[in-house]
């Protein structure tokens, strides 16, 4: 099969998977919000935002790590191991925080907020165990597994909802349990998947293998911390200093916008083994007509999606007329479109040439950026500012990151 085919099967077999779990969260998102409206949807945005970031942190850039240790056989059951053991240790972590977190019976995260965190928390373990076996199916290039996973999880979910509203029991927490139900049986498909394809299912901790496993996953693994802290903190912020209805506002503009954004992921994992044989063989005229590819179909598939989303986005206001006020945010997150595809590009070239340091410090500044600014205009401006704010970060990724790979080719030229 030729690279394209490859590329094109595995990103193909992973849009498939996400639609269906995307199709899964939209319709219980559509529901959540038509029975709760604004401040419903706010609370369940506060929950899922919240133990998202912890999922940065359970994978780590482990994964690619693994990919280029793969050749040692044991290298798969020491990821096995270890995503476990961070996995537990981080479910216990993020309900530690909750008694940290402000809020009132009415306000901030309340009660209800925070027991809806202690249950989706452990997702994080599920998440992890699911990570671990999407490297498996990267390395071997068989993504269409991992889909097979996502749409046995979306069904168990959506069953759920049957359930919730055959018996009228829709709610946050209702929902919260839904989403959680669908995590474990994804994460049980997986592995049951990976075994099938002959991954051992076995814990092993070879310390020397674990220590290079997490050198090279660190620079990777604090770099994706800081791309989610940044990509999550207008939310978090939008929920300390504005209305719930503000953060349900917003959280549902973002809801749409992450639709297409899964796209240059799925599309650059495909890519992203090729461009390390490629580096390997040292094969650089391979490599960068691989990256001139893809970056040619992501900026135009990039650019029919906005148009397509802007025409497309009053639609939002016919789930609840609280959501109208959706669209304008909506719109604005829609310009960064094409800097998110292309940094998807940047970011997994400077991967392959080894320059981990400098892809975290690009991130590390635009995160510190991208949060001083939200400090400073969310409280005044609300989520109009957090909209524009996420335009300025990516464009700025975008811009350090083309810098440092074009100053790579021409001292390499």
């Amino acid at each position: 099969m030729s690279n394209r085919r490859i590329i094109a099967f595995n990103t193909i077999s992973q849009v498939i998977g996400k639609v269906f779990t995307s199709g899964t969260t939209f319709i219980l998102s559509m529901l959540l919000a038509r029975t709760l409206g604004a401040s419903g949807y706010g609370d369940f945005t506060k929950i899922t935002t919240f133990v998202a970031f912890f999922y940065l942190f359970a994978d780590f850039g482990l994964n690619t790590a693994y990919l280029e240790l793969s050749d040692n056989d044991k290298t798969q059951n020491n990821l096995l191991a270890l995503r476990v053991i961070i996995g537990i240790f981080l479910m216990f972590l993020s309900v530690s925080i909750l008694a940290f977190l402000p809020g009132t019976s009415v306000q901030g995260y309340t009660p209800m907020v925070k027991l809806g965190i202690i249950l989706f928390s452990i997702s994080i373990l599920f998440q992890s165990l699911i990570t671990t076996a999407n490297a498996f199916f990267q390395k071997n290039l068989r993504y269409e597994l991992a889909a097979y996973a996502l749409v046995a999880g979306s069904f168990s979910s959506l069953l759920f909802v049957g359930v919730l509203i055959s018996t009228h029991l829709m709610s946050v927490l209702s929902v919260i349990l839904a989403f959680l139900s669908g995590s474990l049986v994804s994460a049980l498909s997986s592995l049951f998947l990976s075994r099938k394809m002959g991954m051992k299912l076995i814990f092993s901790f070879d310390t020397s293998l674990v220590k290079k496993m997490l050198t090279i996953a660190f620079p990777l693994g604090l770099t994706l911390i800081c791309n989610v802290v940044y990509f999550h903190a207008d939310s978090v912020i939008l929920a300390l200093f504005r209305s719930t209805e503000e953060v349900g506002i917003y959280g549902f503009a973002y809801k749409f916008f992450e639709l297409p954004l899964v796209v240059p992921t799925f599309f650059m994992n495909a890519v992203y083994p090729l461009l390390l044989l490629s580096k390997k063989n040292e094969d650089m005229q391979a490599f960068i007509h691989q990256v001139k590819q893809s970056a040619l179909v992501l900026s135009v598939l990039s650019f029919i999606l906005i148009l397509f989303g802007y025409f497309v986005s009053p639609l939002i206001a016919f789930v609840k007329n609280d959501f109208q006020s959706s669209i304008e945010p909506f719109r604005i997150l829609l310009l960064s479109l094409p800097v998110f595809y292309l940094t998807s590009v940047t970011m997994w070239v400077l991967i392959a040439l080894k320059k981990r340091v400098q892809l975290l410090l690009i991130y590390l500044f635009s995160m510190i950026m991208n949060i001083g600014l939200n400090v400073f205009l969310i409280p005044i401006y609300g989520y109009m500012a957090a909209a524009w704010i996420t335009v300025v970060s990516e464009t700025l990724v975008l811009f350090l990151s083309f810098l440092i790979i074009q100053r790579y080719f021409n001292s390499n030229s």
